[in-house]
Parts: structure tokens; C-alpha cells; sequence
């Protein structure tokens, strides 16, 4: 076994691999070299008691196998999940300055930027595209319409049109504040 696979094993599961490879182990070793040299026709009229042994061990090696499978899945079942870092919190101000500044105002109809763009969505109606789109609350559809413009695009607008590389060029703070200052109450 590769030395990852083996440290990710927890006790039990590799003693339970361990005593059955180790029974199989010897069993094969016994069989191989210990037998035949005590009874030379061996397995001979008793071949039908060395292949039900030999059938034994091949089904507990497979039990201790999914034995082992089961186990992990269910620690990883019980595992509490994983951290992940806070989103950060948006600053509407530095938002509304961004809007203007990456263009957004060029496409986008939005009362407290003043814009007047028709290109794109009127961002005066977001939040009735977002209950239409469904996608979650207004801050993550708003989130995910910034990173992933294409995930749901407003009807009546073409896939494409919106720039498909903020989520590269802006950095994770600046999504943040346009989102802010996107739904901040009117």
C-alpha cells in the first residue's frame, strides 16, 4: 500500500487488514511448503475441504476489504465539515465607487448609481430576477452573477454579454462591496 493510503487508515481497520493478510499469509505458506512435503498427494481426496479453505479466505479477505471501505465513509460521514473562511464583509461605498470605475454603470440601469445603461439587466429589478433565477438568497445570486455571469442569465439578455473575468481581476473584497452596495436596502 502506498504510505498515504496506509496513514489514512485508522487502527482498527489496519489491524483488521493485518491479521487477515497475515492468516492468509501463512495458510499459503503452510499449504505451499508444509503440507506437500508431510502428505505428497496432498490436497489429493481431501481437494474439495482445500478449496472450501481456500474459498473462506478469499471471502474473508473481501469482508475485511469492505470492512475497511465502510469504515472510513462513515468517519468521513461523521466528520464535522470542513472550515472555510468568512466571506468578506462588503462595503457599500467602495461598492457604488466600483460599479462606476469597472464599467458597470455603462450597461447596467441602477437608481443609486445613477446609470442608465441598457445593455445588460436593469439592477433595479434584482431583486425580482433574483426569486425568478432562484439561485439562493440576493447576495449569493448577486455573488454568483458577478463570478459566473452565465450561470443564470436574466431572460430577454444574451449569455456572454456581461465580462466572463471579474471573478480574476477583481479580488475577493471588491466582489464583496459591489455586492453590498448592489443590495443594500434602497
Amino acid at each position: 500500500m502506498p504510505p498515504v493510503l496506509v496513514g489514512s487508515l485508522s487502527s482498527a481497520q489496519m489491524a483488521g487488514l493485518a491479521l487477515m493478510g497475515a492468516a492468509f499469509i501463512v495458510f499459503a505458506l503452510v499449504s505451499s511448503f508444509v503440507l506437500p512435503r508431510r502428505w505428497p498427494d496432498f490436497p489429493g481426496r481431501y481437494l474439495w475441504a482445500y478449496v472450501a479453505v481456500v474459498g473462506c479466505f478469499f471471502l474473508g479477505m473481501m469482508a475485511a476489504v469492505v470492512f475497511v471501505a465502510r469504515e472510513s465513509s462513515e468517519a468521513e460521514a461523521k466528520a464535522p465539515p470542513p472550515r472555510t473562511a468568512p466571506a468578506p464583509v462588503g462595503n457599500p461605498a467602495n461598492g457604488k465607487q466600483l460599479f462606476q470605475s469597472a464599467g458597470c454603470a455603462a450597461c447596467h440601469t441602477y437608481t443609486p448609481a445613477g446609470s442608465k445603461g441598457t445593455a445588460g439587466p436593469d439592477l433595479d429589478k434584482l431583486a425580482t430576477d433574483a426569486k425568478t433565477a432562484n439561485r439562493g438568497p440576493l447576495a449569493q445570486y448577486v455573488h454568483e452573477s458577478i463570478v459566473d455571469p452565465n450561470a443564470y442569465v436574466v431572460p430577454k439578455y444574451s449569455a456572454g454579454l456581461m465580462p466572463q473575468n471579474f471573478k480574476q481581476i477583481l479580488k475577493p473584497q471588491q466582489i464583496a462591496d459591489l455586492v453590498a452596495f448592489l443590495t443594500q436596502p434602497s
